[in-house]
């Protein structure tokens, strides 16, 4: 099981010179906590060079797990479940450049809030069915460049459809693609699951799993809140489970205080 840590690097909105040194600054840092890896949420990843990023993630022996998609719908409002069938070709469009992206980084493409939500115009089951057909044109797309998407359950606070990992088990199912496998997040998980029950279901669906965000029920770094880490990454841990685990918080007080207090605190657990 492998450490990585979420990160933006604003490529939008600063030179290209001042992004290679941001991405610089947070390999150093984290690689002093023992971090194997850092995962990235960006908005235009066409505007990055992915060698440069390949040369100084590599000088750190380290990789970028997976890729971030979220900010398309935050910023642009594209999303894979738009009632707006342009809106929707916008979204793919969008996935099929972080796709060729997270192709030349050996990186996975995360399928989160890039699903939208539904508004008046539309409904609950309108949005699901242009979910699974927006989707299944995502995974030709993923198998073609040979990607890995993983889908990540989100709680009903922040998106409609697909809260649960029973509900996005069965839609990685029907879609029945190689290239789509499951994301857990613990703090999705604490707010959608069974309590009790989820303890027995997670290692029935740990072989789905390709990716884990990491985050309390506080939504800061694990250890602030009650959430049991060390039976949660156990139960991977014993299914064999060898891909990264991925801290997604809110990054307070600081991103350093959060990197090093987790790693800190993960290695006291585990």
């Amino acid at each position: 099981m492998k450490l990585s840590i979420v990160s933006g690097l604003n490529e939008s909105n600063i030179k290209q010179e001042e992004v290679y040194s941001k991405f610089s600054n947070i390999c150093e840092l984290i690689s002093e906590f023992n971090y194997d890896g850092i995962e990235l949420s960006l908005l235009e990843p066409e505007k990055l060079d992915v060698n440069k990023l390949n040369e100084i993630i590599q000088s750190f022996d380290m990789a970028i797990p997976a890729i971030g998609t979220g900010s398309t719908f935050i910023r642009f409002g594209f999303s894979l479940g738009h009632h707006d069938e342009y809106l929707r070709k916008k979204s793919i469009e969008r996935l099929d450049k972080y796709i060729s992206f997270a192709n030349e980084l050996n990186s996975k493409v995360v399928i989160g809030l890039i699903r939208g939500r539904y508004s008046n115009l539309s409904s609950l089951k309108r949005e699901k069915l242009n979910i699974k057909t927006s989707l299944k044109l995502c995974c030709q797309i993923a198998e073609n460049n040979d990607v890995i998407l993983v889908f990540e359950p989100i709680n009903r606070f922040e998106i409609d459809s697909y809260n649960t990992i029973a509900e996005s088990i069965d839609l990685l199912e029907e879609i029945g693609s190689d290239n789509l496998r499951l994301l857990i997040d613990t703090f999705h998980t604490h707010l959608e699951e069974d309590p009790v029950l989820i303890w027995d279901y997670l290692p029935e669906i740990a072989s789905s799993v390709a990716h884990i965000h990491l985050a309390d029920c506080t939504r800061r770094a694990p250890g602030t809140g009650h959430f049991d880490f060390r039976e949660f990454l156990n139960i991977f841990k014993d299914a064999g489970y060898n891909e990264y685990v991925s801290v997604e918080t809110i990054m307070k007080p600081s991103f350093e205080e959060v990197a090093k207090e987790t790693a800190h605190y993960l290695s006291v657990i585990l």
